[in-house]
């Protein structure tokens, strides 16, 4: 894992983790750093509801976020077992950590290349 310093780690995320996403707040004490797109080889599936990353041939937009390595423990608690974070491939940035189905031919393909914001 490649890190910023020796405490902090950057962090994809695509799906409800986002900034207005049902499940923002598991990173309450991250810093949001941009919005980004990973390399042109993923993809996302719906698996009960919620978008998984998966390889795939596409550029997948989600937000980059600076986050003490200390709370990953309990992001991989919160993702649970159907997710496993590893370290992928952004377009124009250094590599981040991200959380990829452990499944990725569960659920359904999803067409596009970013998991929408449902209005409250």
């Amino acid at each position: 894992m490649r890190s910023l310093d020796r405490t902090h780690c950057l962090l994809f995320v695509y799906g409800s983790l986002k900034r207005g996403g049902a499940n923002h707040q598991q990173l309450d004490a991250a810093e949001y750093v941009a919005k980004a797109r990973t390399a042109a080889r993923f993809g996302l599936r719906v698996i009960d509801g919620y978008p998984a990353l998966v390889a795939g041939s596409r550029r997948i937009v989600g937000e980059l976020y600076r986050i003490l390595v200390g709370s990953l423990p309990v992001l991989d608690e919160f993702e649970g077992s159907g997710y496993v974070r590893q370290e992928i491939e952004l377009d124009g940035r250094e590599p981040a950590l991200a959380y990829l189905s452990r499944t990725p031919g569960a659920g359904v393909p999803y067409s596009g290349d970013e998991w929408p914001m449902l209005p409250d």
